[in-house]
């Protein structure tokens, strides 16, 4: 299976600095949301499913890294991750949704018209690549996602595997 993390996620998985999103129905963000994403990875691996890192994600994240050189090296070590590019049948699928969307003005969403683009490139990036699943914890990428196709899973949507569950427990005692 093919998945696709945007940089919400690729950020709580490779950047330790980064703040979970709180969820909307509870106004705050999953419990132990690092090991939650840890252990989505781990089942990705597992399974030798191939999780996607498009392009733009990683350039979003390569600006908040505090080390680039080892952001790029954990994507590297991880058998699950691979950089999807923007390519030309990218540009095509994206020109059409563009075209609709500009049709009915941004498709209700509250993000300025660049951010728009910039995340239905993100998307139209994952579909093409074959993605199955879109992780995000953002609105409005959760939306175009959608859009798409794409089954759309959240932080708060992600199960704590018990490997995790009990080291947490483990720490908590201590």
């Amino acid at each position: 299976m093919i998945v696709a993390f945007d940089n919400t996620f690729l950020s709580l998985a490779l950047n330790p600095d980064t703040k979970p999103t709180p969820n909307p129905a509870t106004g705050q963000p999953a419990s132990y949301c690092f090991e939650r994403i840890e252990s989505l990875i781990d089942e990705h691996s597992r399974q030798q499913n191939t999780v996607l890192i498009p392009t733009p994600c990683l350039a979003e994240l390569l600006t908040a890294v505090p080390d680039v050189s080892k952001a790029i090296e954990q994507i590297d070590r991880s058998a699950a991750f691979q950089i999807a590019s923007f390519d030309a049948r990218c540009a095509i699928d994206l020109a059409i949704v563009l075209r609709n969307a500009r049709d009915d003005k941004k498709a209700g969403t509250s993000a300025g018209w660049q951010e728009v683009k910039f995340d239905r490139q993100i998307a139209t990036i994952a579909k093409v690549a074959g993605a199955e699943i879109f992780y995000t914890d953002d609105g409005n990428q959760s939306k175009f996602a959608k859009q798409l196709g794409l089954d759309v899973k959240h932080t708060w949507d992600l199960h704590l595997s018990q490997k995790y569950a009990q080291l947490k427990l483990i720490e908590d005692k201590n």
